[in-house]
């Protein structure tokens, strides 16, 4: 589901919850009595591109890193790691989620939240590799990849998680936040992945 239509889903679903409905629709307008003159269009790679900042590029990523992990580490709030990049559309969907008022509001005690810029890995164009192979991912398989460190430096969630959220823009935001709610330290480290 497009973010526009998730965002039309949410007004409906509030206009049923409080008893009103939506607007009718306009009458269809009269046909004109002379055509209308031709519009030209410019070409959509014209069109100016919409950058976020949240995956910096020149961020000081392993001082962020290790920043990150050592509040861990002290007892503070685990840190979510993610590994992502600003062209890429699930990377800003998610640090959108990741850094919204809901969020910093529910979740934001239990953890704290670095983006670290990786370019595009899959295409041997990446960055900061070195720091997401310091938790057992030799090799990503997308963007973002997740991470959670705990209180022992360790991921708390599997290799094969922090792999999954290539989808992370066509998840429901209560999704997201329900994935980090009920996410607790697992029994043993996970397995590192081949």
């Amino acid at each position: 589901m497009t973010q526009s239509a998730k965002i039309v889903t949410a007004i409906v679903a509030g206009l049923m919850a409080s008893g009103q409905t939506a607007p009718k629709p306009a009458a269809a307008p009269e046909p004109a009595a002379k055509p209308a003159p031709a519009i030209t269009v410019a070409p959509a790679a014209s069109a100016p591109q919409i950058m976020t900042n949240y995956y910096r590029r020149d961020a000081n990523a392993a001082a962020q890193v290790e920043g990150a992990v050592a509040e861990a580490k002290a007892g503070g709030r685990q840190a979510i790691l993610v590994f992502g990049a600003d062209w890429c559309s699930d990377s800003t969907a998610l640090a959108a989620v990741l850094t919204s008022d809901m969020f910093k509001g529910y979740l934001g005690n239990r953890y704290s939240v670095t983006f670290i810029d990786v370019n595009r890995p899959t295409k041997g164009d990446g960055r900061n590799q070195d720091l997401i192979a310091r938790y057992g991912i030799e090799k990503m398989t997308g963007t973002p990849e997740v991470l959670v460190i705990g209180k022992d430096g360790k991921p708390i969630n599997s290799i094969e998680d922090a792999h999954s959220w290539r989808n992370a823009g066509d998840r429901p935001i209560l999704s997201i936040m329900r994935y980090f709610y009920d996410l607790k330290p697992a029994a043993s480290a996970p397995a590192k992945a081949n």
